[in-house]
């Protein structure tokens, strides 16, 4: 019975314990003065991204021998930034976003030149894409030819527009298609890109009867993949799956024409012997030669 007691006892006197600590509550906060915040960063986002990080390498390209190349032929393409396929790569127009995280792919090459990351390289009218990488061109050179035009505002005086990521509207790529005969199957690699700057006034500043192209640089490929893995674009379709530059380019997640082919008159353009809704209509046509070559090669 005496045990019952002191156990009973027992109890009583340790919830008579808990009761008296959960009253002396300790706390920093004085009653009806406002909380102490402590300094820091809030974010917006609810997770940590480490998909697409400055220090994320590309997936190198595989070694290819010259007898496994069946066969290969050189294109060349337009990217049109007004497609709506296209559009990741046309915005922000001016700077960049996120703190640096994300850039439209002009401003990305021109931080990839500033920096010494890229070598650009000057963009001859004679030669064309014959050969790209003969002379090495400067900042200074391509600020000349993307100064922007010289306007005359409403009060009538002339005033000068600097160089704008809105008057780049195209990219045009060189590329190699063959067909690799070690693994079976037709592949592509991206040589060059340039972007396509268009000059809408002349040197008399009168309004031309429609925007002049020209080509402010040349970039190898290549060389830009280090820069296009550590950036991301915006993904359009899920805010959850980053994609990078290089994703991008490496998937053919962009929408372009086809403006030219290797042929025996030394690579000219569609334009040169095809007017109209013809330029087109020989596009398809070589696109659709492409698949045909792939089917024939794994037919026999």
């Amino acid at each position: 019975m005496k045990t019952k007691r002191y156990i009973f006892g027992a109890v009583i006197l340790a919830i008579w314990t808990c009761s008296l600590t959960a009253q002396n509550v300790n706390t920093t906060v004085t009653p009806g003065n406002a909380p102490v915040i402590t300094a820091y960063s809030p974010s917006t986002d609810v997770y940590k991204t480490e998909n697409i990080i400055p220090e994320k390498k590309p997936v190198p390209y595989s070694y290819i021998r010259e007898a496994d190349v069946m066969w290969s032929k050189d294109i060349w393409r337009v990217i049109d930034l007004r497609h709506r396929q296209n559009m990741p790569l046309r915005y922000p127009l001016e700077g960049s976003m996120s703190d640096g995280e994300r850039y439209s792919l002009f401003g990305l090459l021109m931080e990839g030149i500033k920096t010494e990351e890229i070598t650009p390289y000057e963009f001859s009218a004679v030669t064309s894409w014959k050969d790209p990488f003969s002379v090495i061109t400067n900042l200074e050179e391509i600020y000349r030819k993307t100064e922007g035009d010289t306007i005359v505002d409403n009060d009538g005086n002339f005033e000068k527009v600097g160089q704008s990521m809105t008057n780049i509207l195209k990219f045009q790529i060189q590329e190699q298609w063959f067909f690799d005969k070690k693994h079976s199957s037709m592949q592509v690699r991206i040589v060059a890109i340039a972007p396509v700057f268009f000059t809408y006034y002349d040197e008399f500043n009168q309004l031309l009867p429609s925007p002049r192209p020209g080509i402010p640089f040349v970039v190898h490929f290549p060389q830009c993949r280090r820069l296009f893995a550590s950036h991301s674009i915006y993904n359009p379709n899920n805010d959850a799956q980053a994609m990078s530059f290089d994703d991008l380019f490496m998937q053919r997640r962009f929408s372009s024409t086809i403006i030219a082919e290797s042929n025996v008159f030394g690579n000219r353009m569609l334009t040169d012997y095809k007017l109209g809704m013809d330029v087109l209509l020989e596009a398809e046509r070589i696109k659709n030669d492409l698949f045909i070559k792939e089917h024939d090669l794994w037919e026999y």
